[in-house]
């Protein structure tokens, strides 16, 4: 009894299972209904697959981003890879699934039905058709054929440099079905963005916004997908930005070194290669553009101007600090600078200065002047001594120090002036 419980369980199990498998799309369906496409229907794939051939073919693509590869400024050039999602209606890759075993749908090689020859216009490369003999195209019962063709996509990209290392960008990948017309296939998009649901983030770009747009206004019906991209800072800024500003202060500290230390002519001179060498590497990795200047390059123009006018004005008063007073007088008006210098310095001091006299003579204190700040009294030798032959002991090295000192406050301010003007303007634009 028990034994025939059990077969009463099985049995129905079984034909069931027999049934389905009856009922299944075997191979034999695929194989008669390739051989009525292709061989009784007689299937050409250089016809357009539209029965009038005065209607264009509509093509629908979107496109799926999965990574930035490179991005190269110099040459102009944006390398991405993803892919395509392509479908269209074929009218004679129709077929009732009732007469095939329910078949719904079937993989053909793409090489052997009609496809829209898809092409990247703007490509860097040669102009080629997207897609590999290996791919295959996803047909269904009621005409719709899908195709994913994938590939590493290089084009071209116009950059606008003006605000580098702080720039935004924006490139396009235009897909045109190169042989065809707009009147004959129509191709359009049904997602308005670049699909990012596999993309992989890039080091170097961060995307901001993605778009589709399609130009019907010449002859060819043109997909384009535009990316805006935002450069991340980070690099730049701590390899070439921060080194050039600091080499900028340093550059200023020229005025600081005594003139008796023997170092100045070469440390100027130091500074000076030093800020060519990052204009070298900053012009390297920026395109040849004529047309727009990077507010980068521009700064380190002005910095490399500055430099240049320190160490000539470094030489210059180094030879003026090894002169004799006797055989060659201080003439006046480096005098009076001199005098201004001093009384600067004890404003800014407070405090009390020493007085310059002659070697021979005590200061008259009556001709001394004197310039109160605060508390403090600074004084400043214009004496005169009993003999009006003779003058105030004023050597060339003094002369050398208030002129280091005026070169000092000029060219910091101006460094200044220009860092905060022109990386504040190139800030603006990364907000």
């Amino acid at each position: 009894m028990e034994i025939k419980k059990r077969n009463s369980l099985v049995l129905p199990f079984i034909v069931m299972m027999y049934t389905s498998y009856i009922n299944a799309q075997t191979s034999d369906d695929a194989k008669n209904l390739l051989h009525q496409i292709f061989d009784v229907s007689g299937y050409n794939k250089a016809v357009r697959p539209t029965y009038e051939q005065t209607t264009p073919t509509v093509v629908i693509i979107d496109f799926h981003l999965t990574s930035i590869i490179d991005f190269d400024s110099q040459k102009e050039t944006f390398t991405t890879s993803g892919y395509l999602i392509v479908y269209w209606f074929d009218y004679y890759l129709q077929w009732t699934s009732a007469n095939y075993g329910d078949l719904t749908s079937i993989f053909i090689p793409q090489d052997n039905v009609w496809k829209p020859d898809l092409s990247l216009q703007n490509g860097v490369s040669e102009l080629k058709e997207l897609g590999s003999s290996s791919l295959f195209v996803y047909v269904r019962s009621d005409g719709i054929v899908f195709w994913y063709p994938f590939g590493i996509f290089e084009s071209t990209c116009g950059i606008d440099i003006t605000f580098f290392p702080f720039d935004i960008q924006t490139c396009t990948l235009n897909f045109v079905a190169w042989s065809y017309t707009k009147e004959e296939v129509n191709v359009m998009v049904e997602s308005k963005e670049i699909i990012l649901d596999q993309y992989e983030e890039n080091s170097e770009w961060l995307i901001l916004g993605t778009s589709v747009d399609t130009l019907q206004e010449s002859g060819d019906a043109v997909v384009v997908f535009s990316i805006k991209l935002k450069r991340k800072p980070l690099f730049v800024l701590l390899n070439i930005v921060v080194p050039v500003i600091l080499l900028s202060l340093l550059n200023v500290c020229i005025f600081v070194l005594p003139a008796e230390s023997g170092e100045k002519a070469s440390f100027s001179v130091t500074v000076f290669l030093a800020l060519a060498v990052f204009l070298t590497i900053v012009t390297a990795t920026l395109p040849q553009n004529s047309e727009k200047v990077s507010f980068l390059g521009i700064y380190l123009v002005v910095m490399t101007v500055y430099s240049t006018m320190i160490v000539m004005l470094t030489l210059f008063t180094l030879r003026l600090n090894f002169r004799d007073v006797d055989a060659d007088p201080i003439p006046s008006w480096l005098i009076k600078i001199h005098v201004i210098v001093e009384k600067v310095r004890c404003r800014r001091g407070n405090k009390i200065r020493p007085v310059i006299m002659s070697r021979t003579e005590v200061p008259n204190f009556e001709t001394v002047h004197t310039i109160y700040s605060g508390e403090s009294t600074c004084v400043i030798n214009q004496s005169t001594s009993t003999r009006t032959d003779d003058k105030p002991k004023i050597t060339w090295n003094h002369i050398c120090n208030a002129l280091d000192f005026i070169f000092f406050w000029i060219f910091l301010i101006a460094t200044f002036v220009t860092t905060v003007a022109i990386f504040s303007i190139c800030s603006k634009n990364a907000v």
